[in-house]
């Protein structure tokens, strides 16, 4: 199973916030290999700009080491950037993140974000996928 993983379920884990238990679940659940895990080269970008105002820049190059050990990183191309502009959701970096999970074939999106809605893959909370495909 393949899945696509939303910026902030990593910053969660990273920045130690409220659901950073679940999201080191989901992360290991990766590193195992039990699934497949795929982030966009935003999420890096992203991780780096907003955990450096709050970790030290050797312990994020630490993390976003491990996500590139262990996640298939993808890239928006320009027909990425033009679908995501034209989608009714006014949330850009989501659009894109949506548009490159259906591209790469992603079986869902785990995200904490509960604006993040399209109609036709699955979206899962971290807490939600743990439920459905980690119990007990």
């Amino acid at each position: 199973m393949k899945i696509f993983v939303d910026t902030n379920i990593l910053l969660d884990l990273l920045l130690d916030r409220e659901n950073s238990e679940q999201a080191s679940v989901v992360l290991n659940s990766i590193d195992i290999g039990l699934f497949r895990g795929v982030v966009s080269d935003i999420t890096m970008v992203n991780i780096f700009y907003i955990a450096k105002k709050q970790r030290k820049i050797e312990e994020i190059r630490q993390f976003l080491s491990l996500l590139i050990d262990i996640f298939e990183i993808c890239t928006p191309d320009e027909k990425i950037f033009q679908e995501a502009l034209n989608l009714q959701n006014s949330d850009f970096e989501d659009n894109i993140q949506y548009l490159l999970a259906k591209k790469y074939d992603c079986d869902c999106i785990i995200t904490n974000d509960k604006k993040f809605r399209f109609k036709d893959i699955e979206i899962l909370s971290s807490e939600e996928f743990i439920n459905k495909f980690l119990p007990g």
